[in-house]
């Protein structure tokens, strides 16, 4: 009888601790988001064109600087071709906020990215600023892009 009742509290602290680290293992919307935006990150700067795009929804938008809106993965193929095109491209970026709407469906991330590139001659020219990234949760769990706003911090050079 000492051996069941011991067996049996054995069990139970089993099953609280598996309970409690199932609990603690439980990823956030707000950490998969992040997971997924980190993630783009890392496509992104590999220039990697297609695995890039994936992370936007079939439905989705960027909105470059001095770009017009590019909707649906062929044209943020295009747009994203330009960036990658750029000699010495060097991006990154943080999110500084990470919001999931309550319907646990749609969240955002902004912060602040920086990047460098060689213009034409070979200068390395530098920029930095601040984005949005709306975040549409799909059937399978995954979030992808929705839209992505960004624009610089540096004043506009005139014409």
């Amino acid at each position: 009888m000492k051996r069941s009742l011991i067996s049996s509290a054995f069990a139970i602290a089993i099953l609280i601790l598996g309970a409690g680290l199932a609990a603690a293992q439980k990823i956030t919307p707000e950490d998969a988001i992040r997971t997924a935006d980190q993630q783009w990150l890392k496509v992104f700067a590999a220039r990697d064109l297609e695995r890039s795009v994936t992370f936007c929804a079939e439905d989705g938008s960027i909105l470059a600087p001095n770009q017009p809106i590019a909707t649906g993965r062929e044209a943020i193929g295009k747009s994203f071709s330009g960036f990658f095109a750029l000699p010495a491209l060097n991006i990154s970026w943080v999110p500084d906020r990470i919001q999931v709407a309550k319907s646990g469906e749609l969240g955002f991330t902004s912060g602040k990215y920086q990047m460098t590139f060689n213009d034409p001659a070979g200068k390395q020219m530098s920029d930095k600023g601040k984005y949005v990234t709306v975040w549409k949760k799909q059937s399978d769990g995954s979030w992808k892009v929705l839209l992505d706003i960004f624009n610089s911090d540096l004043s506009a050079t005139a014409p």
